[in-house]
C-alpha cells in the first residue's frame, strides 16, 4: 500500500471522518510531506501523536478519498432526506394550518404608513368595538373615498389574528382559501380556532377573537348573499370558535344590502366625511395647511377628493 500523501486541506476534513475510529500514523505522513506541512497535520488532527502509533494503521491515498467522498455523499443524502420531509410537511393540511396560523398571528399591518395617517374619533369607535365584541358582524359603511378602509385598517393596527382578504367574486370563499393556503373553509376554520388560542398568549391584543376583515371594492356585485350568511355561521360561539367578521364596504348600497339575519344580528357603522378641523390636520400633513380653504372650496370634505388634489399638485410641481 501506498502511504497517504496527505495536504492539510485533505487532513482537515479527515478529522471530521475518521478521527475516533482510526487514526493515519504520524511517520508514514511525514515521510512524504514537508516538515510545515506535518506541523499542520498534527495540529488538524490533535497533536495526539501517542494515538497515532498505537493505531499501527496505514491508510491507501484511495482508501481516504473514499471514505471522505462516502462521508459526503451520506451527507447530501440526509440532507435532501430533510429537504424532502420539510416539503412533505408542508404540503400536508396540518403543514398548512401551521403555515396559515403564523401570518395570522402576524401584527396587522394597514396598507398606509402610520405618519400619513389622521387619527380620527371614529377609529376609536372602532377600536372600542373590536375589543369589546362578543358575538354578531360588524358593517363599515359611508359615501365612497370617505375614508372607510383606511380607518378600519388603522382601527386594527398591530392587531394580531387577523385575516384580510378582499371579495371580488362569487367564488370568494374558494379564494380566500386559495389565498391563505389552506385547502378549504374547514380548514380555514381550524386556523381561525386555533388563533383564538394563540391569542390567549397575548393579553394586550386588541382582541381575544380573531378577526376576519371583508373588503368589498364598489365594483364587486356578486357574492353579497354568501357574505351575510358567512358571517352568521362563523360568528356564533356554539362550539367556541367565533369569529368577528368586519366588512368593509366601499359601496353604500352594499353596505345596506348586508344581513346577518336582521339588525339584531349585525352592528352598522357609518363613516362620514371630515370635519373641518381633521380637513385641516389632513391638509397640513401634505403640507397645505395655508391653503386648506382652497382644497375643500374645490373639493369638499371627502378625504379621498382632497387626498387625489394633493397627489395632482404634487404631480405638476
Amino acid at each position: 500500500a501506498v502511504p497517504v500523501r496527505c495536504t492539510p486541506h485533505l487532513g482537515a476534513r479527515l478529522v471530521g471522518h475518521v478521527v475516533g475510529s482510526c487514526i493515519m500514523v504520524a511517520s508514514a505522513y511525514a515521510s512524504d510531506t514537508s516538515g510545515l506541512d506535518f506541523q499542520q497535520f498534527n495540529d488538524d488532527v490533535g497533536r495526539n501523536r501517542d494515538l497515532a502509533t498505537a493505531a499501527k494503521s496505514t491508510f491507501t491515498f484511495g482508501q481516504l478519498t473514499d471514505a471522505v467522498k462516502s462521508a459526503d455523499e451520506a451527507k447530501r443524502s440526509a440532507d435532501e432526506a430533510k429537504r424532502s420531509a420539510d416539503e412533505a410537511s408542508k404540503a400536508s393540511p396540518e403543514g398548512k394550518i401551521q403555515e396559515a396560523l403564523a401570518r395570522a398571528m402576524e401584527p396587522f399591518e394597514p396598507s398606509r404608513p402610520q405618519d400619513e395617517v389622521i387619527q380620527r374619533p371614529v377609529m376609536e369607535t372602532l377600536r372600542q368595538r373590536i375589543a369589546s365584541w362578543q358575538q354578531h358582524a360588524t358593517i363599515i359603511g359611508g359615501q365612497y373615498q370617505s375614508g372607510k378602509s383606511v380607518a378600519t385598517e388603522e382601527a386594527l393596527r398591530g392587531a394580531r389574528g387577523v385575516v384580510r382578504f378582499t371579495i371580488r367574486s362569487a367564488d370568494w370563499t374558494d379564494r380566500m382559501c386559495k389565498h391563505l393556503g389552506v385547502d378549504d373553509e374547514g380548514l380555514f376554520k381550524e386556523v381561525m380556532r386555533r388563533a383564538r388560542e394563540k391569542l390567549k398568549d397575548f393579553p394586550d391584543n386588541l382582541t381575544k377573537f380573531p378577526i376576519l376583515l371583508l373588503e368589498v371594492p364598489r365594483t364587486t356585485t356578486e357574492g353579497i348573499n354568501l357574505i351575510s350568511s358567512t358571517a352568521k355561521d362563523v360568528a356564533t360561539d356554539k362550539i367556541g370558535s367565533a369569529i368577528h367578521v368586519i366588512v368593509s364596504a366601499s359601496s353604500a348600497a352594499v353596505a345596506l344590502a348586508f344581513d346577518a339575519g336582521g339588525t339584531e344580528r349585525q352592528e352598522d357603522m357609518w363613516v362620514g366625511n371630515l370635519t373641518e378641523e381633521e380637513a385641516k390636520e389632513f391638509l397640513a400633513l401634505h403640507g397645505h395647511e395655508n391653503k386648506w380653504e382652497d382644497f375643500v372650496d374645490a373639493c369638499g370634505f371627502r378625504i379621498g377628493d382632497l387626498a387625489k388634489a394633493c397627489e395632482n399638485l404634487k404631480r405638476l410641481a
